[in-house]
């Protein structure tokens, strides 16, 4: 019988969560929705911002009813805003959000309309998140589905049609399955013709660093009325959420939106996002992008061919590796891939995949882990003895583990040199 004592239970606890911190820095995560947050975003997850409210967000000597998170509250209002809205170019940013699946619950709820309202989204078979239109239904909307010719491709004359004859309030754009990302502006040019009423938000949860580092176009600058989702997949941040916008008006409605269902933010990690948005180099995005370039062709000579090969295998940090024409079950890649300290997903609804247990793999957590473009050959050449088991699980591992030590994380706390001293102090 296991123990119920407290004590050995935080005991056990505690050493869980050593063994997890140990077995992280010696393993590969290729986990496209997972990143590590750079150092100093970790270090503000520490303090006690983490236990505290923060509603006074005009700032008004007498609306402290909650004092408590005075001090920590100027980070929000005087570093992760006015930084994010630097990034984005958006005049209006909201960090309110505690995930990417909350953010587009709050834009569904404040921008999608009365109940019954048409809401057009993306279907599953072109990358569509898999909770988008149950979760438009719930909220009392009434979703569409736009779809295409191919797992990579939205039709823009099917989705103009669909909008001339639905009139959606709002057309929420998200793929979370993404290989070559929707043209935003070819999509808001379908949509403006079609009724200049509605409301263009893209979500861009898996491709945000790419969009902040400019390796992909911004979606306002494309046409949309807003953009956002979560922040720790190609962003370096904590998990969190966030939406912008240039109008006015849908501010105002997220704010009044967010008031019913949006209490406790989580003010450390709105910190942490400042702090993030302070570490971020814009070279991450184009790197993470060639590394995933780089990996797909160098697991194809090694006759690990992932999808879309004839179109360069991707242009965003995610790769897709059916590794049954090799002679490898997916799910077992999976399970010998984890052994070998090498992190994947293993799904089943990959677009164009269906059915078929696939990885999915993603370079932005192994880019801020310092890994280069050059290292990627490499990392098929461990991948594919991982799969073909053409090594014990273990002697690969060693050698990820070497690989890892041998890199120096892109995110270094000394290139701070006004921080370090509040981090001493902090732990003093």
């Amino acid at each position: 019988m296991r123990s119920t004592d407290p004590a050995a239970l935080a005991g056990a606890a505690a050493g869980a969560l050593v063994r997890q911190q140990h077995r992280s820095a010696r393993a590969l995560n290729m986990i496209p929705s997972e990143n590590s947050a750079s150092p100093l975003a970790r270090w503000a997850l520490a303090g006690d911002a983490g236990s505290r409210y923060f509603f006074n967000t005009s700032g008004d000597p007498d609306g402290w009813a909650f004092p408590a998170a005075r001090d920590a509250s100027e980070a929000e209002t005087r570093l992760t805003l006015p930084l994010l809205r630097h990034l984005t170019g958006a005049a209006h940013v909201n960090v309110r959000p505690l995930s990417g699946l909350h953010a587009m619950t709050l834009v569904l709820s404040a921008w999608g309309g009365a109940a019954g309202t048409p809401v057009l989204t993306v279907h599953p078979d072109q990358g569509g998140h898999y909770a988008t239109a149950s979760l438009t239904r719930r909220l009392g909307l009434t979703p569409y589905l736009a779809t295409g010719p191919d797992p990579h491709t939205l039709d823009p004359e099917l989705l103009h049609h669909l909008v001339a004859d639905r009139h959606p309030r709002l057309v929420y754009l998200d793929q979370s399955h993404v290989l070559f990302p929707a043209d935003v502006a070819t999509v808001a040019a379908a949509i403006r013709a079609a009724d200049e009423h509605t409301v263009l938000y893209a979500d861009v949860s898996h491709t945000l660093g790419l969009v902040l580092g400019g390796a992909l176009p911004n979606p306002l600058a494309a046409g949309a009325h807003g953009f956002g989702g979560s922040t720790h997949k190609t962003f370096p941040g904590p998990q969190k959420g966030m939406i912008t916008t240039d109008r006015d008006d849908l501010a105002t409605a997220l704010h009044r939106a967010q008031y019913d269902m949006v209490s406790n933010h989580h003010l450390a990690p709105t910190c942490a996002l400042g702090l993030a948005a302070a570490d971020f180099l814009a070279a991450y995005a184009a790197d993470t992008i060639a590394a995933a370039q780089a990996l797909g062709q160098a697991l194809h000579q090694r006759h690990l061919v992932p999808e879309a090969a004839e179109r360069g295998y991707t242009a965003t940090h995610q790769l897709w590796l059916n590794t049954a024409p090799a002679g490898v079950d997916g799910r077992e890649a999976h399970r010998r891939l984890t052994a070998a300290g090498i992190h994947t997903n293993v799904l089943s609804d990959l677009p164009g995949l269906a059915a078929t247990p696939a990885l999915r793999l993603g370079t932005a957590e192994a880019v801020g882990a310092g890994l280069t473009v050059q290292d990627m050959d490499q990392v098929a050449a461990l991948i594919a003895d991982a799969v073909h088991d053409r090594r014990p699980a273990d002697v690969i591992a060693g050698d990820v583990a070497d690989l890892r030590a041998a890199r120096a994380g892109r995110w270094q706390l000394h290139r701070h040199p006004d921080v370090a001293p509040h981090i001493k102090e902090s732990f003093a």
